[in-house]
């Protein structure tokens, strides 16, 4: 459990952000900003934008943190050999050698995990007219998370909890996937008498490349045997599936899932006469969809009399055989046979869904503020989940450059600053900068970088009766590559 834990908390140092709202509410964003509302591309000025590259790692937990520390610590000390000390385990306070690192537990009423990272290929968005925008882009996802994961299995209340006294475990539900896709981005925008109304769709093709899910549909009696011998428990409904090739090093190259991905979005700009949109209101329904795998397992363990797992029955399994070994010793566990929890070899895993909302009030033509809400509406069971976020985003774009100062608050528990910006082709971000500067309790990180080119000019816009409220945020027109 240790070693899983540490895995966890390491992958910023090995991976290239899930939200991403300091730059996805640029206005000079573009086709990157599709995936925050697929409306959003028309407020782009450009007459066209490729995006090259885009990197991004988001990860966050309640249940686990590094002491003291950051990301660029973990970073300085990568050529070392990293040792990690579990708090309880030293007499005093860090050890003083190189590549040494404290962590320890948090105590929380429920627990949540979630890492998210994707690689956003060669993308592009053209103008056909002057309120339509269309834009194809590519996309590579790996999404894993864990939610409403019961107070009782947190690291010290277990440790708390007597041997042999029953207590119930809560609903909860873990989902991981990786897939690629490709998408196609449309924006037709509509002249009203107080403004323009944007309405936006994106279409993605997904190709899955391995997943799995586990959930109980409902709350369980459980009790811990004496000296961790095992478990025992009653009355569980354990849903769990797998692709066959979800421990394969070379799973990338197999894509035994497809699906669908849809995107709806609408954007208001209201025009108040100041030649810019002063306010800006939007929303958007985004990942409604599924992926279904095949060359698959999906396993039912249900029992109403006591069931008892033995540990030792679980250890030394081979990841070649992936978790075909671990179903069937649960399957001998709950029924006496290894295959009679096996239900089917296919499965459907919902995309993570959430509610988008935004409203922004423009300063003046390059500076602005934007609230935005990111919901989770995905349901419990065979999904992928993400998280609510709340985010207040001032900032100041221009042709050439922006910066932005986003200010969030993750999960209902994390508040967290950011600092994200863009120069000529380059962007680059975090929305939790705490983890990089300072010393704090480490709990996750957040960053992307980036590379996107645009015209050298900025064309006109028409807008509704005034053509002259085409120009946005920029000044004067740049005739080259020079800051």
């Amino acid at each position: 459990m240790r070693l899983l834990l540490l895995s966890f908390l390491g992958l910023p140092l090995f991976l290239s952000a899930q939200m991403q709202v300091g730059w996805r509410t640029d206005t000079y964003a573009g086709i990157n900003s599709a995936l925050l509302n697929p409306a959003n591309p028309a407020r782009t000025p450009y007459s066209w934008d490729l995006n090259l590259a885009e990197g991004s790692q988001f990860l966050a937990n309640n249940y686990a943190y590094l002491k003291q520390t950051n990301v660029m610590d973990l970073l300085r000390q990568r050529n070392n050999d990293l040792a990690f000390y579990f708090q309880q385990d030293i007499p005093g306070d860090l050890p003083t050698e190189k590549g040494a690192f404290v962590y320890d537990f948090l105590d929380n009423n429920q627990y949540f995990g979630q890492s998210v990272t994707s690689v956003l290929g060669p993308s592009l968005s053209v103008r056909l007219a002057p309120r339509t925008r269309v834009g194809v882009f590519t996309r590579w996802q790996a999404v894993a998370g864990a939610r409403k994961i019961d107070a009782d299995l947190g690291y010290y209340p277990w440790e708390a909890l007597p041997d042999e006294q029953p207590f119930t475990l809560d609903k909860m539900a873990a989902a991981a996937a990786t897939w690629t896709e490709v998408g196609v981005n449309l924006s037709q925008g509509f002249a009203t008498a107080t403004g323009e109304l944007t309405l936006g769709l994106s279409v993605r093709r997904l190709w899955g490349e391995r997943g799995g899910y586990l959930f109980n549909e409902e709350p369980f009696n459980i009790s811990k045997l004496p000296a961790a011998a095992g478990l025992e428990g009653n009355d569980f409904g354990i849903e769990a599936a797998f692709t066959n090739n979800a421990t394969s090093e070379d799973a990338f190259a197999a894509t035994p899932g497809r699906g669908w991905g849809i995107d709806l979005g609408l954007l208001y700009q209201l025009d108040l006469g100041d030649g810019y949109y002063r306010w800006e209101f939007g929303g958007a329904l985004l990942d409604v969809g599924a992926l279904r795998f095949t060359d698959s397992q999906k396993h039912l363990f249900n029992a109403n009399a006591v069931t008892t797992t033995l540990t030792d029955n679980y250890n030394n399994f081979d990841p070649d055989l992936g978790f075909t070994e671990l179903a069937e010793q649960f399957s001998t566990d709950v029924f006496g046979s290894s295959s009679a929890s096996r239900i089917g070899d296919e499965f459907r895993l919902r995309l993570p869904t959430k509610v988008s909302l935004q409203a922004t009030y423009a300063f003046n033509e390059w500076a602005k503020v934007e609230a935005n809400a990111l919901v989770n509406v995905a349901p419990m069971g065979g999904s992928l989940t993400s998280f609510t976020l709340l985010a207040l985003t001032p900032r100041i774009d221009r042709h050439w450059w922006s910066v932005a100062l986003p200010l969030s608050f993750y999960a209902g528990e994390q508040l967290r600053l950011g600092l994200a910006g863009r120069l000529g082709p380059v962007f680059l971000g975090t929305d939790q900068l705490g983890s990089f500067v300072g010393k704090s309790n480490l709990t996750g990180a957040d960053f992307y970088l980036g590379l996107k080119f645009f015209p050298w000019q900025i064309g006109s816009k028409k807008r509704g009766k005034n053509k002259s409220k085409g120009r946005r945020g920029g000044g004067k027109d740049v005739e080259c590559y020079q800051f």
